[in-house]
C-alpha cells in the first residue's frame, strides 16, 4: 500500500444561479465596497501580489475578455457578482424543484449541478456524438480513440476506466477512496494481470500516453466533487507500475482531453465555502437583514486567493509545494465593448451567469507533474462547465446554468416514467436556462501546451452541453434550444472569427423541433444531424454547405427517440435510445437508417428490448463499441429492473436489417451499485480483432463467434 497523501484543505466551491429574489441585495454590497480595493471601508486591502501590478500575459488578443490589471480588480469583480448570491443563510439562489422521488428540494443548489443528480435531463444527453473521420459530402465510420475508448472528437482521447494500446490494458479498480491500478497481458488466450499499485484517488479515470498513466480524478473526502488530483504512473516496467508524482487541484473538472502527448484540463472554480455566522432567529425581518449584513460582511473579507484554484504537488520524495494554479494576470474579466479601447466592466454585465473561474492548464503528460505550479494555464472570471475541445480550439459557452424558467420541471427517468404515463406532454420537461437567454461562447487556439484567447460571440438560444458545438474549416457551429429570446424550437447556428476578436453569427436556420428538446447531435463537414423528442423521435438533416444559409434538407418521425448516434459509413447510421415496446411501456430501442437521400432520410429497421432496459450508451458514449470489420456494434444494456443480468447486445448490420444476441457479462452485478455497476463495463478493440470486456473488477475476451 502507498503512503497516503498529506491532507489537502478542503475548499468546497458552490456553483449557484441568481434568482429575482437574490438581486435585491446587490447593493448592499456595492454600497459596501470600495471599488478601487475590493474592501470595506477601514480595512486593510486585501492582499496582491508583492509588485501590485500584474503583467498580463499575451495570450489575449479577442474582443470580450481583457486580462485583470491587478488582483484588487479581479477580486472587486467577483464579490460583486457573488453579492446578489448572498443572503441571512449565506449563500443562495436557485429555484426549487422535485426531486426524483416528487419532493422538493431545497437543500443547496450546487447539488444540481453535481454528477448524477440530473440523469433524465443532463446526463441521459451526454453520448450524443463519438469520434468521426470528417469528410465534407457524407458521413464516415465512427472510430475508436487509438485506446479504444469511444469519444467526441477525432485525434483527442478522452479519460476512461480502461485503456490499449493492442499488447497492454491498463483499467481501474474502484473502491470508495482508493482505486487499483491493474496492468495486464492481452496478447495471449487470456488475460494475464502482469502488475498493480494502488492509489489514492477516488471517482478516477486514466489516459494511456506511452508507458505512463495519468490518472485523474476527486479529492479524498470530496468523492468527485470539486477537488481533482492527478497521479503519474510509470508503465516503463508493467510488472512494477510505480506512480512518480502527485498534483491536487481545489477546482472542479470540467473536461480533460489528451492530443499527442499534451493533457489539458478544464477546471472550474466556483463560490468559496465561506465562514458564514450561524443563523439565529431569523423569523423576523429584522434579524433577516442582520444575519444577511453578517454575511455580506464575510463575503468582504474574503482574499483573492479564495477565488484563485491552488495546486500542491507531490514529488516521489514526499516533497510538498503548493501555489496559485493562475496568477491575477492570467485571469480575464469580461469587457465592455468600445470602438477605440476596452475597458474593464465597473460591474458585471448580468447577474444571471454563474459566478466562479474557469482555469484552462496544459501540460506534457511526460514531465514530472511538479511542473504544474508552471505549466501554461490562464482563467476566465465566468462559471460555466460547457467546454468543447478539437485538435486546436476550444469553445467555452455560458448559458446561465442549472435553472429552469415557464413553469415545472420534473426530473424524469423517461424509461420507467413515460412506461408509467405514456400519454405524459413532455413539453413540461425541456429545459429552460435562466438568464437573459443568451449563449456566450468564448473562443481559444490551442497551440502546444498553451491557450490564447481569441474572439468571442453571442447567440440567442440555449446550448445545451458540449456535444452541441462543433468547429469545422474555422466556422463554428451550435445546436441551441429555446429560451426567451427565441421561439419555443431549436436552431442551428454557424459563427465565424471577424478577425477583430468576434465572433459573428454568419448564418441560422430555425424551426427545429417545435416545443420539443434537442436529444442527440452529430456534426459532419458539411452535414448535422440533429434528434428532438416531445412524443416521436423527428431527425433532421441539416445541410452547412454554406455556413451562410444552413437550411433543413429532411425530417423523420418515427415512436420514440435516440440519445446516441452512430455513423456506419456514407449512408447509414444506428441510433440507440428509448421507444415503446409492449402494452404502453417504453425500452431500450435500436434503430437502423438510410441517409443515402438527404432530403428523405429512412429508418430501415428496429430492433426493440424489454420494458425498462437502456442502452449505457444512452447516458455514456464510452459504453458502446463499433467494429467496422465485422459490421457489428457491441452495446452495453441495463435491463432496468435490478433484478436481472447485465448483458451485451451484440447488433450486427446484415444489409438492411439488424440481427441481435445479447451476452450475459460474467460477474457483472445486477442492481446499481456506487462503484461496481454497468457504467464501469467497457469493450476495447484489439488489432489482433479480438476485443477485450472490461467490468468493475476483471477483464477477459468477448466471444463473438459463438451463437
Amino acid at each position: 500500500m502507498p503512503a497516503p497523501l498529506p491532507p489537502v484543505r478542503p475548499r468546497v466551491r458552490r456553483r449557484l444561479l441568481v434568482t429575482g429574489a437574490a438581486l435585491a441585495v446587490s447593493s448592499l454590497l456595492l454600497t459596501g465596497l470600495d471599488p478601487s480595493t475590493g474592501s470595506s471601508p477601514g480595512t486593510e486591502p486585501a492582499p496582491v501580489d508583492a509588485s501590485g501590478l500584474v503583467t498580463a500575459a499575451a495570450t489575449w488578443s479577442g474582443s470580450d475578455l481583457a486580462p485583470a490589471t491587478t488582483c484588487e480588480e479581479l477580486l472587486t469583480w467577483q464579490q460583486e457578482r457573488a453579492a446578489p448570491l448572498v443572503g441571512p443563510w449565506g449563500w443562495q439562489g436557485g429555484w426549487p424543484v422535485l426531486q426524483r422521488d416528487g419532493g422538493l428540494f431545497d437543500g443547496s443548489v450546487a447539488e444540481l449541478s453535481s454528477p448524477g443528480f440530473l440523469p433524465a435531463v443532463t446526463n441521459a444527453r451526454a453520448g450524443s456524438l463519438t469520434s468521426v473521420a470528417r469528410t465534407d459530402a457524407s458521413m464516415d465510420v465512427a472510430q475508436q480513440s487509438a485506446t479504444g475508448t469511444n469519444v467526441q472528437e477525432a485525434g483527442v482521447d478522452e479519460p476512461d476506466v480502461a485503456k490499449t494500446d493492442g499488447r497492454l490494458l491498463v483499467r481501474l479498480e474502484q473502491t470508495r477512496e482508493q482505486a487499483d491500478l491493474v496492468v495486464e497481458d492481452v496478447t495471449g488466450e487470456q488475460v494475464v494481470e502482469l502488475g498493480r499499485t494502488t492509489l489514492d484517488v477516488p471517482a478516477a479515470e486514466l489516459l494511456l500516453v506511452g508507458d505512463v498513466v495519468v490518472v485523474v480524478g476527486g479529492h479524498r473526502g470530496g468523492g468527485s466533487g470539486p477537488g481533482t488530483t492527478l497521479v503519474r504512473v510509470d508503465l516503463a516496467d508493467p510488472a512494477r507500475p510505480v506512480a512518480t508524482d502527485t498534483a491536487v487541484i481545489d477546482a472542479q473538472r470540467v473536461a480533460v482531453r489528451q492530443h499527442g502527448t499534451t493533457v489539458r484540463l478544464v477546471l472550474e472554480t466556483g463560490l468559496p465555502d465561506l465562514d458564514f455566522p450561524a443563523p439565529k432567529g431569523l423569523r423576523r425581518k429584522p434579524a433577516q437583514e442582520r444575519a444577511q449584513e453578517d454575511n455580506l460582511a464575510t463575503l468582504r473579507a474574503t482574499t483573492v486567493d479564495d477565488w484563485l484554484p491552488q495546486v500542491t504537488t507531490y514529488d516521489a520524495g514526499g516533497g510538498e509545494t503548493s501555489r496559485r494554479l493562475v496568477d491575477c494576470g492570467d485571469v480575464a474579466l469580461p469587457v465592455e465593448q468600445d470602438r477605440d479601447e476596452r475597458e474593464p466592466r465597473s460591474e458585471p454585465e448580468s447577474p444571471s451567469g454563474d459566478v466562479g473561474t474557469v482555469s484552462v492548464v496544459g501540460f506534457d503528460a511526460t514531465q514530472p507533474l511538479d511542473a504544474l505550479g508552471g505549466a501554461d494555464a490562464l482563467g476566465v472570471a465566468v462559471g460555466t462547465d460547457l467546454a468543447y475541445l478539437s485538435t486546436d480550439r476550444l469553445y467555452l459557452a455560458t448559458t446561465g446554468g442549472p435553472g429552469w424558467w415557464g413553469g415545472s420541471m420534473p426530473l424524469l427517468n423517461r424509461a420507467t416514467d413515460l412506461a408509467t404515463d405514456p400519454a405524459m406532454d413532455m413539453a413540461t420537461t425541456i429545459v429552460r436556462p435562466l438568464g437573459d437567454g443568451t449563449s456566450r461562447v468564448h473562443e481559444f487556439v490551442l497551440e502546444g501546451t498553451a491557450a490564447r484567447y481569441t474572439a468571442s460571440g453571442r447567440v440567442d438560444g440555449h446550448v445545451r452541453d458540449r456535444w452541441s458545438m462543433d468547429e469545422h474549416e474555422g466556422v463554428l457551429r451550435l445546436a441551441v434550444g429555446p429560451s426567451q429570446r427565441t421561439a419555443d424550437e431549436s436552431a442551428v447556428v454557424t459563427l465565424r472569427d471577424d478577425g477583430e476578436g468576434r465572433l459573428v453569427e454568419v448564418g441560422r436556420v430555425d424551426g427545429i423541433g417545435p416545443r420539443e428538446d434537442i436529444e442527440a447531435v452529430r456534426w459532419f463537414g458539411d452535414l448535422a444531424l440533429v434528434v428532438t423528442f416531445r412524443r416521436i423521435d423527428p431527425l433532421y438533416t441539416v445541410d452547412l454547405s454554406d455556413p451562410a444559409a444552413p437550411r433543413v434538407r429532411g425530417e423523420l418521425k418515427i415512436p420514440g427517440y435516440s440519445a446516441y448516434l452512430h455513423p456506419l459509413g456514407p449512408d447509414r447510421l444506428l441510433g440507440l435510445g428509448q421507444g415503446p415496446v409492449e402494452r404502453g411501456h417504453w425500452g431500450a430501442q435500436s434503430s437502423l437508417f438510410d441517409l443515402a437521400d438527404l432530403d428523405d432520410p429512412q429508418r430501415l429497421d428496429v430492433v426493440s428490448h424489454e420494458r425498462w432496459s437502456s442502452h449505457v450508451a444512452e447516458h455514456d458514449p464510452r459504453g458502446f463499441t463499433w467494429l467496422p470489420d465485422r459490421s457489428t456494434g457491441l452495446s452495453v444494456l441495463n435491463d432496468g429492473t435490478g433484478r436481472g443480468p447485465t448483458r451485451l447486445l451484440v447488433l450486427e448490420v446484415v444489409g438492411d436489417r439488424l440481427e441481435q444476441r445479447l451476452v450475459e457479462v460474467p460477474g457483472a452485478p445486477t442492481r446499481r451499485t456506487v462503484y461496481g455497476d454497468t457504467q464501469r463495463i467497457r469493450t476495447l478493440p484489439l488489432p489482433d480483432g479480438r476485443v477485450a470486456l472490461v467490468t468493475a473488477d476483471a477483464a477477459s475476451y468477448v466471444d463473438l463467434d459463438r451463437p
